[in-house]
């Protein structure tokens, strides 16, 4: 006989089933109420709401409890646009909120590599999140050459969408993204401002904007609470026939 799953994940399973039925905001019974409903141990209703709270489903606040969380939202990679494009696009609403900015920032020595920089150069830095119905969703961390951190308004940075303001700046369309996405453990900061436990994991995509002449004009790094967003890339497919450049074994080439 295979062994039983863990209680907990029972227990999660029957509240999962049900909170797709509820509306956003509803309100789930208490800890007390579940474990003498499911006869099990308030640890083990605790566990089965701690899953459920990391795959989204719900929001767990001291003194409110626990409710059943909005959809995700979904953050369209492909084909490529702002934040600010792709959900106005969507019709979804959104909110900026402006945390930091610093004219003279030592950056990290991966800034100063995607943007051509000397490892004694300093830069302008813009420390801002994204919030979806009241829930921040994504921390943005980005970095300009100091020539054009100098022009840059950062509370227009907030109220306008970043790239055409930098557009406007440089008096260059952004001709080419270079960037790659990763789970990573959230830093300190990006912890702080998506409002998660330190080094919760975290989507990162790190990116360099180039102008038309080809220069750096910004990079930085965007953290997405994988808990609140959902990613979509749509766009063509190119392959080789076969993994290592060659022909199938039937195809017609070996007839």
């Amino acid at each position: 006989m295979p062994p039983r799953s863990p209680r907990y994940l029972d227990v999660a399973a029957v509240l999962q089933d049900e909170i797709n039925l509820l509306a956003p905001n509803s309100l789930l019974p208490t800890e007390q109420q579940l474990a003498k409903r499911f006869g099990v141990s308030r640890i083990t209703v605790r566990g089965a709401l701690d899953l459920l709270e990391k795959s989204g489903l719900v929001s767990r606040l001291r003194g409110r409890g626990t409710t059943v969380s909005p959809p995700k939202i979904t953050r369209r990679f492909a084909p490529l646009q702002s934040f600010e494009q792709d959900l106005n696009s969507q019709g979804i609403e959104f909110e900026t909120e402006l945390l930091e900015f610093n004219g003279q920032a030592n950056p990290p020595e991966f800034i100063l590599d995607r943007l051509r920089l000397a490892s004694d150069g300093t830069v302008g830095y813009l420390s801002l999140t994204r919030s979806v119905d009241d829930r921040v969703v994504c921390h943005d961390g980005r970095y300009y050459p100091t020539e054009l951190a100098g022009r840059i308004d950062p509370d227009r940075v907030a109220q306008q969408d970043a790239s055409q303001v930098l557009e406007e700046i440089v008096g260059s369309r952004i001709a080419q993204v270079d960037w790659e996405s990763e789970i990573i453990s959230a830093s300190a900061e990006v912890s702080e401002a998506l409002g998660v436990a330190p080094r919760t994991l975290v989507l990162a995509n790190t990116y360099t904007w180039h102008s038309d002449a080809g220069v750096p004009i910004e990079a930085g790094v965007i953290s997405y609470r994988i808990d609140r967003c959902k990613f979509r890339y749509e766009t063509s497919f190119h392959q080789t026939a076969s993994g290592n450049g060659k022909p199938p074994p039937n195809s017609k080439q070996d007839k």
